[in-house]
């Protein structure tokens, strides 16, 4: 059950908001995964603090996209920041996550 490049509507109060999810998976403990792919480079110093403010940024796109999820799958999720370039992934469980 992986999904790559996932369009999604997420029905959000008296709006509808469209999603794309780079990447979504079910892991081998029942947990749906989602990724959003983040490419490009960090050239400073600090790379713990660069990952830990991209979180903070894209923390809300992330949520809404496990509200969308868990609109059709009652599952448990994560989601994370995967930096490929610098083979690190970041990731939490978003706020409200849980089996429905």
């Amino acid at each position: 059950e992986a999904w790559s490049e996932l369009r999604m509507t997420l029905h959000a109060g008296n709006y509808l908001e469209h999603v794309q999810l780079d990447r979504s998976f079910v892991d081998e403990e029942g947990v749906r995964w989602i990724i959003d792919y983040k490419t490009g480079r960090h050239l400073g110093g600090d790379v713990e603090a660069f990952l830990d403010s991209e979180v903070e940024r894209y923390r809300g796109q992330l949520e809404r996209y496990a509200r969308a999820v868990a609109q059709t799958d009652d599952r448990p999720l994560r989601v994370g920041l995967y930096f490929p370039l610098m083979t690190r992934l970041r990731d939490w469980e978003p706020e409200g996550a849980g089996p429905g």
